[in-house]
């Protein structure tokens, strides 16, 4: 029995005895902890900071390249390329994470600690991935096709002395340094167009000092967004995904006004604008904006200092083109002739008119499709008229 008590207060000893070594070593495990958990936190802490300097040294890359890119706007034959497009837009998005992410840290909350390191180092590795991306070894631009120096086709122009007057006018517009705007004005049809397409191409193909020479048809009804787009695109501007129209209009006024000595061709434009509005320099040595319009109003409004109008052409001017695109073979018939006449009369001296019914009734000697191309041609009169 004494052998029995004996074991018993031996085992008793034996379970105190462990009990107390795992409060020891629960004890030590709370000491190494305390001991160590400075150092964890500074892990955090250098990783965060390692992670500042690594964005640091890629918003400096950032920055180069948008100076570069800035530059290169204004270099003929030159575009950004897409792929660079992208990393710019990936940076921007991997600093607002970046500082999603300080913010936390900034919080100070331990129990999150291992999963923001996780994430930092994370970062770390796409950050150094965008400033490798972001060397660009075959550099920013592509060649881009410029066509600011490409001749429009044309037709010979009509109307003999008045449109070799007009001609003559506009071109002394653009040596005249007070003249910075230049409207040409006239009903459809007269040849505001024709005469423009002539103009665009003495000036890319002569010596003037003009070095950027832009052609836009305007596209109905008027839209300041798309013109805007219009002109940027020949420019070789990209607005990206800008939306508003004054900061679009602050892009391309800069564009435009760092180019130096262009100039702006608008054709057809129906209702008046404040250039300004659209990003379009008023000084002279920057850009000269020359524009057709059918209406004298819209010049006035805009505040054009030089206003040309285009006259139709003289019955004699009118006959002379009629017969000319009529190709005669051959006289025509008594009868015939006197209807020619008229049709003339009601194309109302408009070149591109008098050109459609003259092709139209090129070698036809049947008198009753003379006579229903006269009736039209009276139609058309009335309705132009209205």
């Amino acid at each position: 029995m004494e052998f029995l008590a004996i074991l018993a207060v031996c085992s008793m000893q034996k379970q105190f005895l462990e009990k107390v070594w795992e409060k020891i070593e629960l004890l030590m495990n709370i000491w190494t902890f305390i001991r160590e958990c400075p150092e964890l936190l500074n892990s955090l802490d250098k990783k965060t900071e390692s992670l500042e300097q690594k964005l640091d040294a890629l918003r400096s890359l950032e920055e180069d390249i948008n100076t570069e890119l800035e530059s290169a706007k204004f270099l003929p034959h030159k575009k950004r390329k897409r792929e660079v497009e992208v990393w710019l837009r990936n940076v921007q998005r991997k600093k607002i994470d970046i500082q999603s992410i300080k913010q936390e840290v900034g919080k100070g909350k331990h129990f999150l600690r291992p999963w923001l390191e996780s994430h930092v180092e994370k970062n770390i590795e796409e950050v150094e991935e965008l400033h490798e991306q972001g060397k660009f070894p075959q550099g920013l631009l592509l060649d881009a096709h410029h066509t600011s120096r490409e001749a429009l086709l044309t037709t010979p122009l009509v109307g003999g002395i008045s449109t070799k007057r007009i001609m003559k006018r506009i071109w002394e517009c653009f040596t005249d340094v007070k003249v910075s705007r230049i409207g040409i004005y006239g009903v459809e049809g007269v040849g505001k167009t024709a005469i423009l397409m002539h103009i665009h191409n003495q000036l890319i193909e002569s010596t003037c000092p003009f070095y950027h020479v832009y052609w836009i048809t305007l596209s109905q009804p008027l839209s300041i967004f798309k013109l805007q787009n219009d002109i940027a695109k020949e420019v070789g501007l990209d607005f990206l995904d800008e939306k508003d129209i004054r900061k679009r209009a602050a892009k391309l006024y800069k564009a435009l006004k760092r180019r130096e000595r262009t100039v702006l061709i608008l054709d057809d434009v129906w209702k008046h604008f404040l250039p300004e509005e659209v990003g379009i320099p008023n000084k002279v040595n920057e850009c000269k904006l020359i524009l057709s319009t059918r209406s004298v109003d819209a010049c006035r409004k805009m505040n054009f200092r030089e206003t040309i109008k285009v006259e139709p052409l003289s019955d004699e001017e009118a006959e002379k083109l009629f017969m000319e695109k009529l190709g005669l073979r051959k006289p025509l018939a008594p009868a015939i002739e006197e209807i020619a006449k008229l049709i003339i009369r009601q194309c109302g001296g408009l070149p591109i008119w008098i050109i459609e019914m003259a092709e139209r009734m090129r070698e036809v000697d049947d008198i009753s499709e003379w006579r229903n191309a006269l009736t039209e041609a009276r139609e058309f009169r009335r309705g132009l008229n209205d």
